[in-house]
């Protein structure tokens, strides 16, 4: 059945493998033309490839120096006094190769990867179909005598437009176009999967189908498809990294603190695909001596000018600019020099730590000016009644799920030290409220002498505290019971009873203690806006390994970023962390 639903698929397949041809090929012959009119205007003519001579009767065309959008023409960018004082024209240069598209491998490579992309989205459509239909058919009748054995007849005729609209739907979402991090292609995924669902069901209801189709099996495929749709893209891009069809050049313009920091967040997302090619940079010393991330060393293959030159090097068409420091005019210029041979660029602003989630890039046209409108989301009373929902619904789950585990830890605890089960501890909630956050206990009863006479007779342990306010070595408070809890994060079960009484939340910041109200500054009026969590993004992105300032900024990003989409992605993630331990103590 998944082979007739593949042939019957293939017609929407190839319509979306067209569509994607069809733009790479009508962007192939734009810059094509460009490129024939910039060598006619510009360039000697060639033989073999190379440039020989002039043309007599063209004249060689100069542009004012400091001309549209501050550039000095094609092949050079004005950044300095001295470069203007050298002269008042500057002539064109390094003009875009001829046809630069054609032949170019990494567009191939990428048409390719679309291609597999989409032809496995559509067996994974197809898959989800027929499992939704054995569900149907062999486990529902069982389990819940409501549901006839059968199926409508015609049914079968009707799958093959279900899977069109799940691939047009993927399509629409950019989803063989564009590269993104895991959970932001997985929450497009999901949108684009919803809305096919709500196609479906209207062209049911619309087209009077109701008697030859099953809205079970619908239903059942939606909830497939969501699951099933990340997990085939995952495999099949490793797959496709290792044969070197998804891994894709990238060149960075800037070698600076922010240059660095935009590499380390693409080795640590591998799922991107993006291959650092190297570095530009017009500092000497940088060009000397190369960039080091995470401890790989890149090299910086020439300044901004050589652009042109070290992208047909190494066949990077996708650039990123780094370099906030840069003069405005000099930036723009540099921009609209580099778009005339690059895929796309990026531009990294000077302007970390703003909200993202749901910003919206805002222009003035006349004006050739552009606002970025951004949100505190969870300032918003409807995002909090939202939030509020989804702890309620999802926490009763958890509670319900959770009760008979919770109950043996309840028992080793008693039987391991003296004292009682459940620790409640005074910490500060949302509004600077303080509650009683509650934990398993895990320390013993006397836990602050302990504490006391051990920081006071280790330096290193004294100087671990002041920064961390954890021990990650050797805690002598904690019990035998409590070092397992601890590693697993077990201890923190009973805080789903706080989650039910609206004290915290299924994800938010960290609940803090009130001691630490003065150490957490400026930061405190954004944060203490939320419900603290039992997870967040501190429990994600390293835990205790990140230090107190660290751990402030990351909780202020949250609150300004907050999506019901991140609630769930940081819980989703929250597991692999626990069952890999990192950042436990």
């Amino acid at each position: 059945m998944i082979i007739f639903l593949l042939l019957e698929g293939s017609a929407s397949f190839f319509v979306v493998i067209s569509f994607c041809e069809w733009k790479a090929v009508n962007r192939c012959l734009y810059l094509g033309a460009r490129a024939v009119g910039s060598q006619w205007r510009n360039r000697p003519l060639t033989r073999g490839g190379q440039f020989f001579g002039r043309p007599s009767f063209l004249p060689e065309r100069r542009v004012p120096a400091g001309g549209p959008a501050g550039e000095r023409g094609v092949g050079a960018l004005a950044r300095t006094p001295q470069d203007l004082a050298r002269g008042p024209f500057v002539a064109r240069r390094d003009a875009v190769p001829l046809f630069p598209l054609l032949g170019d491998r990494q567009a191939i490579f990428q048409a390719a990867a679309a291609a597999v992309l989409a032809a496995v989205d559509l067996a994974v459509l197809a898959a989800a179909l027929v499992l939704a239909v054995i569900v149907r058919v062999k486990v529902l009748p069982v389990v819940a005598p409501v549901f006839p054995p059968g199926l409508p007849p015609a049914l079968g005729d009707h799958l093959w437009w279900v899977l069109a609209a799940g691939i047009l739907c993927l399509a629409y979402e950019g989803l063989y176009t564009r590269r993104l991090p895991f959970w932001r292609e997985t929450r497009r995924l999901v949108r684009a999967v919803t809305l096919a669902f709500v196609l479906v069901l209207a062209a049911i209801s619309l087209g009077r189908l109701s008697g030859e189709f099953s809205r079970t099996v619908l239903v059942l495929s939606y909830f497939f498809w969501i699951f099933l749709l990340p997990a085939g893209r995952l495999a099949v891009k490793r797959l496709l990294s290792r044969l070197g069809l998804w891994v894709q050049p990238v060149l960075i313009l800037g070698a600076g603190k922010t240059g660095r920091l935009v590499a380390g967040a693409l080795l640590r997302d591998k799922y991107l695909g993006y291959r650092i090619a190297g570095f530009l940079d017009d500092d000497p010393a940088k060009k000397a001596r190369g960039v080091r991330v995470n401890g790989i060393h890149f090299p910086v293959l020439g300044g901004f000018r050589d652009s042109d030159r070290v992208m047909a090097q190494t066949g990077a068409r996708d650039l990123i600019v780094a370099a906030p420091g840069m003069d405005p005019k000099a930036l723009v210029g540099l921009v609209n020099r580099l778009q005339r041979a690059a895929r796309s660029v990026m531009v990294v602003p000077d302007l970390f730590g703003l909200p993202v989630v749901g910003a919206r890039a805002e222009y003035f046209f006349e004006e050739q000016a552009i606002a970025f409108r951004v949100h505190n989301n969870l300032a918003s009373p409807w995002n909090m009644f939202v939030k509020r929902i989804f702890d309620l619904a999802a926490g009763t789950v958890i509670l319900l799920l959770a009760l008979p585990l919770m109950a043996a830890i309840a028992v080793a605890v008693k039987l391991d030290s003296p004292g009682p089960v459940i620790f409640a501890h005074r910490r500060i909630g949302r509004g600077g409220k303080e509650f009683k956050c509650y934990k398993f206990r895990t320390m013993y009863l006397n836990n602050e002498e302990i504490l006391r006479q051990y920081l006071a007779s280790n330096p290193a342990a004294k100087e671990e505290w002041e920064k961390y306010a954890k021990l990650k070595g050797n805690d002598p408070r904690v019990t035998r019971v409590g070092r397992l809890l601890r590693k697993f994060s077990l201890d923190e079960l009973p805080q789903i009873f706080n989650v039910l009484k609206g004290e915290m939340s299924l994800a938010g910041p960290r609940p803090y203690l009130p001691r630490e109200r003065l150490r957490m500054g400026n930061y405190a009026e954004t944060i203490l806006l939320a419900r603290p969590g039992i997870t967040g993004l501190w429990q994600v992105g390293g835990r205790n390994e990140i230090d107190f300032e660290g751990r402030l900024r990351l909780e202020s990003w949250y609150v300004r970023n907050w999506s019901l989409w991140l609630d769930i992605t940081l819980l989703l993630r929250t597991v692999g962390v626990v069952l890999a331990r990192r950042g436990a103590y």
